[in-house]
């Protein structure tokens, strides 16, 4: 750019200064340049901690001694229709037979039946109180019971008996959500009233417990108005009478409201279907009544366990090639991975296949002491997978505790795994540790840069202002010039 030029272009100014910048900036841009390489490799590790962290959760998962993932069962009934089966992880294996003889049922209470427009509970003129007496089982005492008491007013028996027998429905379910707010009961355990219309102008009081059995069936007290329904008769419900519809009994050997059944030769009685208390881990489903016996079995839930020893070999998996990748050197392009120069980093790999490769000393059987003998192998570069699933499955259908004890034990895979691991997932841990270095050198380079650039903006201000003056200094002269040549004046 000539002098010419810079005289006659205020843009010219504008280019010469950021010419100047560009190359004033560059220490400040090797700067940022260096931030921005600290943040990715921020990153990298936040990274790594999420993938450890995966990992992790899943070794710990597979360590859990509640959950059990290694003794995981699956249940088939020879009929559903009749015997639904769950079981979780703590049944043991087995066949077992049922055949049920009744279905527990909620106990049900009919009052009289009556015409919708007679009066016949116009003859209290006073309020009406009474109990109902309902389970309330504690763990102390598993036969507790407690009296609810209902009390309808005298001006809510006053109408016909359609809008009577509603309003001490009504009444009966205020009292007892009363009580179930009150934590008197729960709400598992209340009596629910209705009005049920049999035919055309006739209506009947209807009580039901909220669950099945004899231990949640309903009692009464001493009253004139349950007297005048009916609904506390001690007798089977039959025509136009009120009373029971099952036979409450007097224990739950001989209430109708029990469930009977007969499980591996034995007769049983509950007062639910679900019959969950039985064999440990399994739950029964009573669903009809029958004779002919239906099995249900109980077995290792190959499928299960193998997915879950799948997925951490997944993770696994995720974090070797994680760490190649950015903690190692790429031999074909010699690219150096983020982390590649900390040797704390750069060693994981072979501590984590040293972890996976050594024998379970602490494996109560000695045949099953290396992951290899149970068809897990490890490549060339490390990630693991079930080579033979035939080793995997013969394991597991022999004893599940064999492949547990190589992961659960207190030299086992997990448990190494996760000791390890924790140490740089941890708060405060390595991990946390880089991280937090870097946020110093970030914190250090920020204070350069902006330091930098408040030595920058001066100079771009200095530079603006001396290219200005040269341009007024040059603008000045070719004016003279001008000036001269109108007289026909020229240089020498």
């Amino acid at each position: 750019m000539d002098m010419y030029s810079i005289g006659n272009s205020t843009n010219s100014i504008q280019y010469l200064v950021d010419q100047y910048m560009i190359f004033e900036s560059r220490p400040r841009d090797e700067l940022l340049q260096r931030k921005e390489e600290l943040n990715s490799k921020k990153s990298v590790f936040s990274e790594l901690d999420s993938k450890l962290s995966a990992l992790k959760t899943k070794l710990e998962f597979l360590n859990d001694l509640v959950s059990l993932p290694f003794q995981a069962k699956t249940a088939a009934s020879s009929d559903e229709e009749k015997i639904g089966v769950r079981v979780d992880n703590s049944a043991s294996k087995g066949n077992h037979t049922l055949t049920v003889q009744q279905l527990a049922k909620s106990d049900t209470r009919v009052s009289n039946q009556f015409s919708d427009s007679g009066s016949d509970f116009n003859s209290f003129t006073t309020d009406q109180t009474f109990t109902i007496e309902v389970a309330h089982p504690t763990d102390t005492d598993p036969a507790n019971r407690v009296q609810i008491s209902i009390t309808v007013t005298a001006d809510q028996l006053a109408g016909t008996n359609e809008e009577a027998i509603a309003n001490i429905a009504q009444a009966i379910n205020d009292a007892m959500a009363e009580a179930v707010a009150n934590e008197t009961i729960t709400s598992e355990e209340v009596v629910h009233a209705d009005v049920i219309s049999e035919q055309s102008g006739f209506s009947r009081l209807v009580l039901k417990s909220e669950q099945t059995g004899y231990t949640y069936r309903m009692e009464f007290g001493t009253s004139a108005l349950l007297d005048t329904l009916g609904v506390n008769t001690n007798a089977l419900s039959s025509g136009t009478t009120g009373g029971y519809i099952y036979n409450v009994g007097t224990s739950i050997t001989d209430s109708e409201l029990s469930s009977i059944f007969q499980l591996d030769g034995l007769t049983m009685y509950r007062d639910s279907n679900n019959v969950d208390d039985a064999y440990s881990g399994i739950t029964f489903k009573l669903l009809d009544v029958f004779s002919q016996p239906v099995t249900v079995s109980v077995d290792t839930d190959l499928e299960s366990v193998q997915k879950d020893v799948e997925e951490f070999i997944d993770k696994y998996n995720e974090v070797i090639d994680f760490l190649k990748k950015n903690a190692r050197m790429n031999p074909d392009t010699y690219e150096k991975g983020a982390l590649s120069q900390d040797s704390v980093y750069s060693g994981m790999i072979a501590e984590l296949r040293t972890m996976v490769s050594e024998p379970v000393d602490s494996a109560a059987n000695s045949n099953y002491r290396l992951l290899y003998s149970i068809g897990i192998e490890a490549d060339r570069d490390g990630k693991l997978s079930i080579k033979d699933t035939g080793k995997f499955t013969s394991a597991l259908e022999a004893n599940p505790s064999f492949v547990s004890d190589l992961f659960t034990t207190s030299d086992g895979v997990a448990t190494r795994l996760i000791d390890y691991i924790d140490r740089f997932v941890k708060t405060g841990g390595t991990i946390d540790s880089s991280k937090k270095q870097i946020d110093s050198r970030i914190r250090s380079l920020e204070d350069r840069i902006d330091y930098m650039n408040e030595i920058l903006d001066k100079k771009e201000k200095q530079y603006f202002e001396e290219f200005t003056k040269m341009q007024e200094t040059i603008y000045m002269l070719q004016n003279q010039q001008m000036f001269f040549s109108s007289f026909g004046i020229t240089g020498g």
